[in-house]
C-alpha cells in the first residue's frame, strides 16, 4: 500500500503549503498596512488556509503516529488486551471518520450546488474552501480504514516519525 502513504504524505505536504500561505498572508498584511492600505479578504483568506492545513494534515499526523493518544489503559493491558482494544478503537475511530467525511462532502456538494459565496469583501464560491475540509476528512477516513487492516494483519501502520517529507 505504498501509494497511500504517499497520499497520506502529500496531504501532509498540502498542509504545509496552507501554512506557508498562512504566513504570506498575515506578513502582507503588515507590509500594507505599514502602507496604510490593506490586503482585500486577507483574514478571510487565512482563516480558509488554517482551515484546509488542519484538515488535509490529519492523514499525516495519524500516518506518522502524531495524534495525541490516552497510552495509560494500554500499558496495563496484557498483549492480547491492547490488540483487541487497537483494534476496537481503529474501528471506532474510521466510523467517526467515515461519518465526518460523508457530511464534509455533503456539505460542499451542497455550497456548489446552491453557488453560495462567503460575504467577504471578495466573494468566493464557498465550496472552494469547503472542498479542502472535505478532502482532508476522506483522506482521513481512507488512512483509519488502512490502520484497520493493518492492526487486524498484525502490521505497522505508523511510521517512524524521523521520515522526511520527501522520502
Amino acid at each position: 500500500m505504498t501509494w497511500l502513504r504517499k497520499l497520506y504524505t502529500l496531504s501532509g505536504a498540502l498542509s504545509g503549503l496552507f501554512m506557508v500561505l498562512i504566513c504570506l498572508l498575515v506578513l502582507a498584511q503588515i507590509v500594507a498596512r505599514l502602507l496604510d492600505t490593506l490586503v482585500p479578504s486577507s483574514d478571510e483568506f487565512a482563516g480558509y488556509a488554517m482551515a484546509a492545513s488542519g484538515f488535509l494534515g490529519l492523514p499525516y499526523a495519524l500516518q506518522r503516529g502524531a495524534h495525541i493518544r490516552v497510552g495509560l489503559m494500554f500499558k496495563v493491558l496484557p498483549s492480547r488486551g491492547r490488540r483487541v482494544m487497537e483494534v476496537f478503537s481503529s474501528l471506532l475511530a474510521l466510523l467517526v471518520s467515515g461519518y465526518l467525511a460523508w457530511y464534509c462532502v455533503a456539505f460542499a456538494l451542497e455550497s456548489y450546488e446552491f453557488g453560495e459565496v462567503s460575504s467577504g469583501m471578495l466573494p468566493v464560491p464557498m465550496w472552494i474552501p469547503q472542498a479542502a475540509m472535505a478532502l482532508g476528512t476522506v483522506i482521513l477516513a481512507i488512512a483509519m480504514l488502512d490502520r484497520l487492516i493493518c492492526m487486524l494483519r498484525d502490521q505497522p501502520f505508523e511510521v517512524e516519525s524521523e521520515a522526511v517529507m520527501g522520502e
